[in-house]
């Protein structure tokens, strides 16, 4: 006698590995690192070459962007409800 097949009853859907990593504090933060480095590069511009404002305060601006907020935009991540519940030892219902 042949051995049977078994064949699962569940539909085999492929989980596509290109999911949607970024939430809406990523976008957030990505859209305030844009928002910084607009004002960082605006105020570089206005004024004369040896104003206060071209050579201290927007260089500060624009470090800020590109060392912290943009960096954060890119590695924060939240956690999902699911994610949440099996830290706290909680089961989903």
């Amino acid at each position: 006698m042949a051995k049977r097949k078994v064949y699962s009853k569940e539909s085999k859907i492929k989980i596509s590995p290109f999911n949607d990593y970024w939430g809406k504090y990523n976008f957030y933060f990505l859209m305030l690192s844009i928002g910084f480095l607009i004002i960082g590069y605006y105020l570089m511009s206005i004024g004369t070459w040896e104003s206060s404002v071209s050579l201290n305060i927007s260089p500060i601006i624009i470090i800020l962007a590109y060392l912290f907020l943009l960096p954060l935009a890119i590695l924060i991540r939240t956690k999902s409800k699911k994610e949440a519940a099996s830290v706290s030892g909680k089961s989903e219902r």
